[in-house]
């Protein structure tokens, strides 16, 4: 009695497919973290400034008050890099990430309050973490939906 069985997979076919899906994932996931961190930094962050530093951002014109926002050099630094699927930010994006203590931070001068000037930090005012990065909920179902469905073609024969 010769028994036959017929699949409709092929995991030698996946296997020689799943480098490019998962290269292709990797990409969309880093440009959806792109994308995710900025739309972060657009609808405010926590915790919100002070005012405090509101007023120094008045003496520099400085319009706004969401944090990570005040020249635009952070924001438009995020990039994520296709071939290398990562993702790119100014060096300094990295301490307000985790939240850090400066060395020396900014004063408004009392006899001419439209002048700042830095002065030592003696009593350890530190900045607050504000994790800007991340990627919508959104975009990361349909990234992933896309994975696995990419994954599901080349499994078929």
């Amino acid at each position: 009695m010769e028994l036959k069985i017929k699949t409709n997979f092929s995991f030698g076919k996946l296997e020689r497919q799943m480098p490019k899906i998962i290269r292709e994932y990797l990409s969309d996931y880093a440009k959806g973290t792109e994308e995710g961190s900025k739309n972060n930094i657009d609808k405010g962050l926590n915790p919100p400034l002070k005012k405090s530093t509101i007023e120094i951002r008045k003496t520099k014109d400085i319009a706004g008050n969401k944090p990570l926002k005040a020249s635009g050099k952070l924001y438009n630094s995020i990039k994520s890099n296709k071939v290398g699927n990562k993702l790119f930010f100014l060096e300094y994006g990295q301490y307000h990430r985790e939240g850090f203590t400066p060395k020396k931070i900014p004063m408004l001068k009392a006899h001419t309050p439209d002048k700042v000037i830095f002065v030592n930090n003696n009593k350890g005012i530190k900045v607050p973490a504000r994790d800007f990065i991340g990627i919508l909920d959104e975009t990361r179902n349909k990234i992933a939906k896309i994975f696995r469905d990419k994954v599901v073609k080349a499994l078929k024969k």
